[in-house]
């Protein structure tokens, strides 16, 4: 099914590439396939077009974690932040700061990836 929704979301992207939620919605479903490298694509897409879109932030990070690229996710958390501050997004903010602490933790330790929980 999440095949059929990528073709879908392909097809609408084409369509109209300057649509966030479309790209976010392919994101999403790139994520469930645990598709790293599309869903990073797909979400430095969206906050190309929409910078305030936090919960992208979020995946992004996520995304380049599972990828093992530590630095680009700590970065794209880390605008997150910034962004959730400035948007007053208290709960996303909340979550990155965590996902922050948890990296950073995971990298003292010497334990490799940190991974969102679900």
């Amino acid at each position: 099914m999440s095949q059929q929704r990528i073709a879908a979301l392909l097809a609408m992207a084409e369509a109209q590439p300057e649509e966030a939620m479309i790209w976010y919605g392919l994101a999403n479903e790139y994520f469930k396939l645990e598709r790293w490298r599309e869903a990073a694509d797909a979400l430095r897409r969206v906050v190309t077009l929409n910078p305030d879109y936090t919960s992208a932030y979020q995946m992004l990070g996520t995304s380049h974690m599972n990828l093992g690229e530590r630095d680009a996710a700590r970065g794209a958390w880390s605008e997150g932040v910034a962004v959730a501050e400035r948007t007053g997004a208290w709960k996303a903010r909340q979550h990155m700061e965590g996902l922050l602490a948890g990296s950073a933790d995971a990298e003292e330790a010497g334990s490799g990836l940190c991974q969102e929980s679900k």
